[in-house]
């Protein structure tokens, strides 16, 4: 159960772009509300605290200020705290590297965090996230390290009254006329997205629709949620060794930047 959402805010209007769609949540949710700010000083605090308390007093906020000059691991250290919490960020991050992609502190929060935390990158012009959440997409790629996403989804999709549905990506077949094999590969395609809303559904009571979806996988999965309307999209993030803060999962990075919804996202520990 979610009882507090932090929404991470750093001066920046962009990260003003989340605060309705916190705001909705929360009250949804029955979760506290919590406008969270790390500073490097308490200068800094004296110079925002008018400013953060008439924005938290309009979205029926509590502030939190905390002093710090590591903001990740202050965000990491607030979650600690209540293990029903989830942060909301907003990333800016312009580059194809994706440290400077996501931006270094959401990088660290989500790599520490143990948990999900919801990620969206405004795009310039943009009026911020959804307002409302009404469908939770899913997407799965045949492994157990996606499927650690599966409780996660399933307690947001509940706490929101949502509906779930689960997408897969497969790459595209050639275009040619479909034949009896190839009718049999598409019901063994389809099996997989099939037994796991069939297994969501004995665990935990949740019905769920799924989809296969073709094609490169950032360019499919993006494709397919800007056809749903008040989206976000659930995935786990695919590190690979040392070079983790570059390569930070290139599917789940490339969504970050081009999805253009929330993205609840997971970094699970060894």
């Amino acid at each position: 159960m979610i009882d507090e959402i932090f929404v991470c805010l750093d001066g920046s209007s962009w990260a003003e772009k989340t605060v309705a769609m916190a705001g909705w949540m929360a009250q949804a949710m029955g979760a506290k509300l919590i406008f969270l700010r790390v500073v490097a000083n308490a200068d800094e605090v004296a110079a925002e605290e008018s400013y953060m308390r008439d924005e938290a007093q309009r979205s029926g906020a509590h502030v939190r200020f905390v002093v710090s000059q590591d903001a990740a691991g202050a965000i990491q250290e607030e979650l600690k705290k209540n293990v029903h919490a989830v942060a909301i960020m907003a990333t800016h991050g312009r580059t194809v590297l994706t440290e400077a992609l996501l931006g270094s502190v959401a990088l660290g929060v989500i790599r520490g965090a143990a948990r999900p935390i919801i990620l969206y990158h405004p795009s310039r012009g943009d009026r911020g996230a959804p307002v409302r959440i009404s469908t939770i997409l899913l997407a799965l790629d045949g492994s157990a390290f996606s499927e650690r996403m599966i409780p996660f989804a399933v307690e947001v999709t509940q706490s929101l009254s949502a509906r779930l549905q689960l997408i897969q990506a497969l790459p595209l077949r050639p275009q040619i006329p479909p034949l009896p094999d190839q009718a049999r590969s598409d019901i063994l395609e389809s099996s997989y997205v099939h037994r796991q809303a069939a297994e969501i559904k004995n665990a935990y009571a949740i019905d769920c629709d799924w989809e296969v979806i073709h094609g490169e996988p950032v360019e499919a999965i993006c494709r397919y949620v800007d056809g749903i309307p008040d989206a976000m999209l659930a995935l786990t993030s695919h590190a690979r060794g040392g070079l983790e803060r570059v390569i930070f999962g290139s599917v789940a990075a490339a969504c970050v930047r081009k999805a253009g919804v929330p993205i609840l996202i997971y970094w699970p520990q060894p």
